[in-house]
C-alpha cells in the first residue's frame, strides 16, 4: 500500500481524499495545510502541519490540491528542492480513448467523468474536474485547472495557470496563453491573451 499526502484541506483536498479512498494502492497518510493547526482532523485524515513540516518528509508521494493555478505554482517553486514525488492520480471512471497518444505529466488529478480522445498533453500539477471533455490534439500547460463540466473542443492550446470556470465551452482550435481565467459558463470562441480574464 502507497501512502499519499495532501497539500490543501480544502474543499478540493477532501474531494481528493475521498477518490484516493477508492483506489487501489494507495491511503491518504495526512494533510498539510499552511492555514490549520498540527493535530486537527479531517475527514478522518490528521493535519500533519504546514509546509515547514512538509519539507521533513523524505520520497514521500504527494498530491497539490489547490484549485487556484496561482497558489499551486508558487507551492511547486517551494517545493522545487525537495525529494518529493508527485503521483499522478486518476478516478477509474476517467476515461482515455487512445492511451497510448495521452500524455500526463506527474501531480495530474483526473476525477470522475472526464473523458480525453487523442494525441492530448496534459503539464505538471493540471486538475481535470469531474466531468470534462477534452478533444483531440489538446495541449494543457502546468499548473492549470479545469473546472467541472468544462469541454474542450479539439487543438485547443491553454498555457500555465489558466483557470477555466465550470461549464465553460472552448471552441476548436482557440489558444489561451499563461495566467487567464475564464469565467464559468463562458463560450471561448477566440484566442484569450496572457492574464485576460474573459
Amino acid at each position: 500500500m502507497n501512502t499519499l499526502f495532501l497539500y490543501g484541506a480544502g474543499g478540493l483536498g477532501r474531494e481528493v481524499k475521498a477518490l484516493v479512498d477508492g483506489l487501489p494502492g494507495w491511503k491518504v497518510g495526512g494533510f498539510f495545510d499552511d492555514g490549520l493547526k498540527k493535530g486537527d482532523v479531517i475527514n478522518g485524515v490528521p493535519v500533519l502541519g504546514g509546509f515547514a513540516e512538509l519539507a521533513a518528509v523524505k520520497n514521500g508521494n504527494l498530491v497539490l490540491t489547490f484549485g487556484l493555478p496561482k497558489v499551486k505554482s508558487d507551492v511547486v517553486v517551494r517545493l522545487a528542492s525537495l525529494a518529493i514525488a508527485f503521483p499522478i492520480i486518476r478516478h477509474p471512471s476517467a476515461i482515455i480513448q487512445d492511451a497510448d497518444s495521452v500524455m500526463l505529466s506527474p501531480g495530474c488529478v483526473l476525477t470522475a467523468g472526464v473523458i480525453m480522445t487523442t494525441d492530448i498533453e496534459i503539464g505538471r500539477h493540471v486538475l481535470l474536474n469531474l466531468n470534462c471533455t477534452i478533444g483531440h490534439d489538446v495541449k494543457i500547460g502546468d499548473c492549470s485547472s479545469i473546472m467541472p463540466g468544462v469541454n474542450i473542443s479539439g487543438n485547443v492550446k491553454i498555457g500555465k495557470n489558466v483557470l477555466i470556470g465550470s461549464g465553460a465551452t472552448i471552441l476548436n482550435g482557440v489558444c489561451i496563453e499563461d495566467n487567464a481565467i475564464i469565467g464559468a459558463g463562458a463560450v471561448v470562441t477566440r484566442d484569450v491573451p496572457a492574464g485576460r480574464t474573459v
